[in-house]
């Protein structure tokens, strides 16, 4: 039925209804064992479904064991767009498999290939970061771009969105986790970018479409970050910031955690500070990844624009105001504004309120 196995059409049809927990799904695929459908979960977890869950939810499941059900859940879904893997399913990252808590389902809207992708790295930080954590951000997430790493993140306002944004325009390959369904994604105001990452990169959850995200949800949702990545880089996180269930997850994993050092007094990097003293390993400059692993930086000859060179050429000995940077190229500041604008989203330039400057990787070139 629409291209997937007996077996992941079960799961699918077992994760369709939202209020079963994890541990509800687990035990009942435990009891139906090697005779693994949607019949056999019935029959066989009758007990444990009218024992620990209710009498209606078990006639839910009941009265929903016909082909009509089936349909109309994955009509449902190829009509939002949506693919699924599950955990039986072949293209299932072996990498998320091998974790404790597995996602039993993944639904996805993009590029399913780069779940392939050999060098997966995720780069997380608190949504309320200070401009030049953002720039940091920018910074490793091209350099890292450039020696063939894939991104992974989520989509809040922040460290996530600027990972995003910044992966779009260079070349798009970069991986998006939210918590809940594609019909409910949080933050609203990113729904536009959720979109353009899945035409160009590829968005996950583990939630069935209709589900809201919940509080819960979102340090749940992290460990799937762990999980899919070789490593994890913390760009900022307060002392108490969700952003450090992320790294909890990769400790416990085995996987590797860099954090950015902050100056004391900072807030926003408190929790990366609490890291590096925990044993995480302090990088302030993007090769420090790059050297780790070994990855190849691929060299590539930047072509600018005239217009762009000039822009360049003015920053080149540090950062300027808007109006330091129109008087000397003997321009009005609206007549550069839609220039430095295209600059910073191809990753030329970090701007602070009306400052703005090169990002290291054009500084240093």
């Amino acid at each position: 039925m629409n291209g997937y196995t007996k077996r992941e059409l079960c799961l699918i049809w077992l994760d369709s209804f939202i209020g079963l927990e994890y541990k509800h799904k687990q035990t009942l695929i435990n009891i139906a064992g090697q005779s693994f459908d949607a019949k056999s979960i019935v029959e066989k977890g009758k007990d444990y479904l009218l024992t620990s869950l209710s009498a209606s939810v078990y006639s839910t499941l009941k009265n929903s064991l016909n082909v009509e059900y089936m349909q109309s859940v994955l009509t449902n879904l190829e009509k939002s767009g949506v693919r699924v893997l599950t955990i039986y399913s072949d293209g299932y990252p072996e990498s998320l498999k091998n974790t404790k808590i597995p996602p039993l389902v993944l639904y996805a809207k993009g590029n399913l290939e780069l779940l392939k992708e050999k060098n997966l790295f995720a780069i997380v930080g608190s949504r309320k970061s200070l401009p030049l954590s953002l720039g940091i951000t920018k910074d490793y997430t091209q350099s890292l771009i450039k020696a063939g790493v894939v991104p992974v993140t989520g989509i809040a306002e922040g460290v996530d969105e600027t990972v995003l944004k910044t992966s779009l325009a260079n070349g798009g390959k970069v991986i998006s986790v939210i918590a809940g369904g594609f019909n409910s994604v949080y933050p609203k105001a990113n729904l536009k970018l959720v979109e353009e990452v899945a035409k160009n990169g590829l968005v996950l959850s583990e939630s069935t479409l209709e589900v809201a995200p919940m509080p819960y949800m979102f340090p749940v949702r992290n460990r799937i970050f762990a999980g899919l990545s070789k490593g994890v880089l913390v760009v900022s996180a307060g002392k108490k910031s969700g952003t450090l269930w992320t790294a909890e997850y990769a400790l416990e994993y085995g996987k590797d955690v860099f954090a950015i050092p902050y100056s004391v007094g900072v807030a926003s990097g408190e929790g990366c500070n609490n890291l590096i003293k925990q044993g995480a390993t302090l990088t302030d400059n993007p090769q420090d990844i790059i050297s780790f692993y070994g990855f190849q930086t691929k060299q590539q000859k930047m072509q600018f624009t005239q217009e762009e060179k000039s822009i360049i050429d003015v920053l080149s000995n540090g950062e300027l105001h808007i109006n330091q940077i129109s008087a000397t190229l003997g321009k009005r500041a609206f007549e550069i504004t839609p220039l430095l604008s295209v600059m910073e989203i191809k990753g030329y330039i970090i701007k602070s309120g009306n400052v703005y400057q090169l990002t290291r990787s054009y500084s240093e070139d």
